[in-house]
C-alpha cells in the first residue's frame, strides 16, 4: 500500500492504522530531532499531493481485513500531514467508512489558518508539539519556514482549542541541554497554561534524531518536571509491546511501511512480526539482506539498535 500502514503499536493510541498524505520529508519544520531525519522538501505551501480517493479506498481495503483489530485511524505523515490540502475531506471520507476514532499527528504550525482548524474539527483527538516557550527557542529548535511565526502559531493553538470539542493534547519534546533547564520549562509551562490542553506527553528524543548532537536528557530533569509541571505533567515512557499482526506475510513491505515514517528497535520489530514459523533468526537474517541490498541501514543510538531505510 502507498498511503496507509499498519495497524501498527503506538505508544498512545495502542493498534494504529497510520495514513500518509505526504511525500516523505514533506515538512514546514526541519526539526532537530526529527526521526526522520532532515527536511528534503522545505515549504509551507499547501497542496493536494495525493489523490484522497485512492487514500480512501486503502483506508477500506483494510478495514474489510483488519477492521476490528485497529483502536485509532491517525494521520502521520512522514512529513507534516496539514500541508496535505485535501487533509480535510480525507478526514471525512475516514468518519463516512467508520466509527473509529481519528487522531491527527501535526507540528501545530499550520493551527493559525482557518481552513486547516475547520478542516481537521472533526478529529477526536488532535496531537500537536510545543517544544519551545518563545521565538527563540522555537527557531534553534524546530527551524520552521520563515513564514511561520510563533506568537501566530501560538495564537493558532488558543484558537483551536477553544472551538475544538474533540481531546486536544500536546507533546513536548525535552532535549539535553536545549530545553531542559529551568528556565526554559518555566516559559514551555506559561504557554500550556494558557492553552490548557486535555492532555501532556513529556517526550525525550528516543529515536535517532536529525542532528547527532542531540541527546536525551539526564533523569535530573524529572526533578525539575515535577518542581515546575507537577501533577499537570504526564511522563510518556515507551512501553512494553503488545501482539500486532501485520497486515501481510510481505516482510519487506511491511517492514518499510513502518519504518520509512520512523526508525524502529530491532526488538520492537522481533516482537511485531515474530511468529511460530516467522522466528527471531529469520528475522534478523531478513534484515542482514535487506541491509546488503541497501534498502535499509542500522543505527545505533544509545546503546540500542534500530533499523531505518537507507538514508
Amino acid at each position: 500500500m502507498e498511503y496507509v500502514f499498519g495497524p501498527v503499536p503506538s505508544r498512545r493510541l495502542g493498534r494504529s492504522l497510520g495514513i500518509d498524505p505526504i511525500p516523505s520529508k514533506t515538512c514546514n519544520f526541519q526539526c532537530i530531532y526529527c526521526q526522520l531525519g532532515r527536511t528534503n522538501h522545505f515549504t509551507n505551501t499547501r497542496q493536494s499531493f495525493y489523490s484522497y480517493q485512492e487514500i480512501l479506498n486503502e483506508v477500506k481495503q483494510v478495514l474489510n481485513n483488519q477492521g476490528k483489530e485497529i483502536d485509532f485511524i491517525t494521520f502521520v505523515g512522514s512529513g507534516e500531514p496539514t500541508l496535505y490540502k485535501d487533509l480535510g475531506l480525507t478526514i471525512q471520507g475516514v468518519k463516512n467508512l467508520t466509527d473509529i476514532p481519528i487522531c491527527v499527528i501535526t507540528n501545530g504550525a499550520l493551527l493559525y489558518e482557518q481552513e486547516v482548524r475547520e478542516e481537521i474539527m472533526d478529529a477526536d483527538i488532535i496531537l500537536p508539539t510545543l517544544d519551545a516557550g518563545d521565538s527563540n527557542s522555537f527557531i534553534r529548535i524546530n527551524r520552521p519556514h520563515p513564514s511561520i511565526k510563533y506568537d501566530a502559531m501560538i495564537k493558532g493553538f488558543l484558537d483551536f482549542r477553544s472551538n475544538f470539542g474533540g481531546k486536544f493534547w500536546i507533546e513536548v519534546m525535552l532535549m539535553k541541554n536545549i530545553n531542559d533547564s529551568r528556565e526554559e520549562l518555566k516559559k514551555i509551562k506559561i504557554i500550556l497554561d494558557q492553552i490548557q490542553p486535555d492532555r501532556i506527553d513529556i517526550n525525550f528524543p528516543i529515536r535517532p534524531p536529525a542532528e547527532k548532537w542531540v541527546e536525551i536528557p539526564n533523569k535530573e530533569v524529572f526533578v525539575r518536571l515535577d518542581e515546575i509541571f507537577g501533577i499537570y505533567s504526564e511522563i510518556v515512557h515507551f512501553p512494553k509491546l503488545k501482539s500486532f499482526k501485520i497486515y501481510s506475510n510481505n516482510f519487506e513491505k511491511e517492514l518499510t511501511s513502518i519504518i520509512g515514517r520512523h526508525p524502529m528497535r530491532q526488538s520492537s520489530i522481533i516482537k511485531t512480526f515474530q511468529s511460530e514459523v516467522f522466528t527471531e533468526d529469520k528475522i534478523i537474517e531478513e534484515l542482514k539482506i535487506l541491509e546488503s541490498q541497501n534498502i535499509i541501514e542500522e543505527l545505533i543510538y544509545g546503546s540500542e539498535k534500530f533499523w531505518t531505510l537507507k538514508r
